[in-house]
């Protein structure tokens, strides 16, 4: 079983009110157990490394994809070397590992430079942007996947970061299979956020004489490209093709766009992405501003996007015991707590057959919540969220409603809940987050 992937899609409803675009969609890629989309791909290459029967892998690119494939090739006891070369001091500073100096390397194609080093080490390569690229395409292909199984296929926008072209190409080639099979019948507009001013960049490396991985450096000096980007030629007009095939546009983004971004997601959805992975966001941001973007269903990837709040299946876990669990629930919904005898059974069949959600900020537990299985696939929703309930110190803060929404996530929105007649606090969030009065529950007391 893959430890990556299966991230959550949750619906951004205050932005949706904020923006007045439609339905908005979060991917939240910092749930990867190195909190970022590259895991997807790294857990993969891990595991080619080991069917090829090497022992060791030479791993280079950003600092997310060495840390990534550090993670799960520590899982398999594969040992990571790193080269260095000129003017990567960073690596000295920012990673832990075995670094191979290569400072003193003659270098005029690297891809020819990583495969000599891989050869004589006896190592599986890996070089982020220059190698594995079917790979990549491959496994990210499981992400558009995972957001079609939410939602369908009819979405109008899939807004991503533009950096090497893996994940737009990934979601082409999934909607472009989907076609095939007649599952189809339109694309979205991919929509990206980048730092470069693409055209101009696209424009020189399409020309064959231009070709980077043969070392030429684009002399244009208004043609921002970190070197490390765009070593595929092929996969760079590739991605050039699907965004113009879908209507749609690699987009510049500012830093003060970006520094917007950051704030409004924290703000609004209790989302923490860093400034450099607001990129997707930053896109959707300026087709909002300038009034490009109609009302329809949109999707945001962000590849390390996470909320404030930490939540976590607790029914594998062995740091708490059904007992305690079942104090938490009571202390937390107070009033409106069953007996104990109820709560437990609850937590029985959650721990078989449904979840157990604790939810946490800055390592302190201050949220709790239980779904039940209720067995049925069509008669009721197949999940029932017995119990939510918030530490009294965590009101206002967003931790129940961060519940809620990974419960809809979870069961794929097939869920109950109850409320109490006078709970009128909790009945306007439930209703705010999608859930409508359907009718009155009644339990036979005897006469």
């Amino acid at each position: 079983m893959l430890k990556s992937g299966k991230t959550p899609l949750l619906r951004a409803r205050k932005l949706e009110k904020l923006f007045d675009v439609g339905e908005i969609y979060l991917k939240l890629e910092g749930l990867n157990p190195t909190g970022h989309k590259l895991d997807r791909i790294a857990e993969i290459l891990i595991k080619d490394t080991i069917a090829h029967r090497f022992k060791k892998i030479l791993a280079d690119g950003s600092l997310n994809f060495i840390n990534a494939l550090t993670y799960f090739a520590e899982l398999e006891e594969i040992e990571v070397i790193i080269p260095i070369f000129r003017n990567e001091r960073w690596k000295n500073k920012k990673i832990k590992g075995l670094l191979l100096d290569c400072k003193t390397m003659e270098v005029s194609d690297k891809y020819e430079a990583y495969v000599e080093l891989a050869e004589k080490n006896d190592c599986y390569l890996a070089a982020e942007g220059y190698s594995n690229t079917h790979i990549s395409q491959m496994i990210l292909e499981e992400l558009t996947y995972e957001i079609t199984q939410k939602i369908g296929y009819e979405i109008d926008t899939i807004f991503t970061q533009f950096c090497y072209g893996y994940t737009v190409t990934s979601i082409y080639n999934s909607y472009l299979k989907g076609w095939l099979k007649g599952s189809v019948s339109k694309f979205p507009q991919l929509l990206c956020g980048t730092w470069h001013d693409f055209d101009k960049l696209y424009e020189y490396y399409s020309k064959p004489k231009n070709k980077l991985h043969k070392g030429t450096d684009a002399p244009d000096r208004d043609i921002t490209v970190s070197s490390s980007v765009f070593q595929d030629d092929k996969l760079l007009i590739d991605s050039y093709n699907a965004v113009t095939e879908t209507n749609g546009e690699i987009i510049k983004v500012s830093e003060n766009r970006l520094k917007e971004s950051t704030r409004l997601l924290r703000k609004h959805e209790q989302i923490n992405v860093s400034q450099q992975d607001s990129y997707a966001f930053a896109a959707f941001y300026e087709q909002v501003i300038s009034g490009k973007l109609k009302k329809g269903k949109h999707v945001i990837i962000l590849n390390e996007g996470k909320s404030s709040v930490k939540i976590e299946d607790m029914k594998e876990s062995v740091e708490f015991s059904k007992e305690e669990l079942v104090e938490f629930t009571k202390d937390w919904l107070a009033k409106y707590s069953d007996s104990t005898q109820e709560t437990a059974d609850a937590i029985s069949n959650a721990t078989e057959k449904g979840f157990i959600l604790m939810a946490s900020r800055n390592n302190e537990y201050e949220g709790i919540c239980i779904i039940v299985n209720t067995g049925f696939k069509d008669f009721i929703p197949s999940y029932h969220l017995a119990y939510i309930g918030t530490d009294k110190e965590s009101g206002g803060r967003g931790v129940g409603t961060e519940l809620i929404k990974r419960a809809i996530d979870l069961t794929d929105g097939n869920l109950s809940l109850h409320v109490d007649l006078d709970n009128k606090g909790a009945k306007k969030l439930y209703e705010k987050m999608g859930f409508k009065h359907c009718y009155n529950r009644m339990l036979y007391k005897g006469d």
